[in-house]
């Protein structure tokens, strides 16, 4: 005979996890790992690009490293995502996690991330209804953008990251992401 564990819920999840390193991923509680110092470094000029431009034409708001409800047993973090005003508007308590699944959602690969997880979660993202997911390879340097209607196109150093609808105008260099090709990397 077998025992089932019971499932955790967000709202038991926010409860007791909120401001802690761990995700819930369909129901259990998963520990996430501080990511290394190019990972952050990435994160961190896609956030500054991003936020500057969502700020400067008031398009909603740029969050870097925090929770959003992607169904009622799942809540993930990814390194960067946007929300659109409309959708920020609608939240009540700012203070908690999302009630929904960001707009665009950005995941930074980190040298012990696994393809078959990766593409996971960006279904998951998708499923819930995240139209723009990338994916960014410090390693490659390039940039995966997924698509709510399954299309992947990758863009290298030499091209150009668009906002798409979300967040028309902008337009970032792939190379101005990710570390100089020179610096040392592990």
């Amino acid at each position: 005979m077998t025992t089932q564990e019971k499932l955790m819920t967000v709202e038991e999840f926010e409860s007791q996890y909120i401001g802690l390193p761990y995700e819930l991923v369909e129901g259990v509680v998963v520990e996430i790992m501080p990511p290394g110092i190019e990972h952050g470094g990435i994160a961190r000029r896609t956030g500054a690009r991003m936020g500057d431009f969502v700020d400067a034409h008031h398009l909603g708001e740029v969050v870097v490293e925090s929770g959003f409800r992607l169904s009622n047993i799942t809540m993930r973090a990814p390194d960067v995502w946007f929300i659109s005003k409309a959708k920020l508007d609608a939240m009540n308590d700012r203070r908690r996690f999302g009630a929904f699944a960001p707009d665009l959602a950005v995941e930074v690969i980190s040298p012990d991330d696994r393809a078959n997880e990766v593409q996971a979660k960006v279904q998951m993202f998708l499923d819930a209804g995240t139209a723009i997911v990338w994916v960014m390879y410090p390693a490659l340097r390039q940039v995966f953008v997924h698509r709510s209607d399954h299309t992947v196109r990758v863009f290298s150093d030499a091209d150009t990251l668009d906002g798409g609808d979300l967040l028309p105008g902008f337009q970032v260099a792939v190379a101005d992401l990710f570390p100089p090709p020179d610096n040392k990397q592990e």
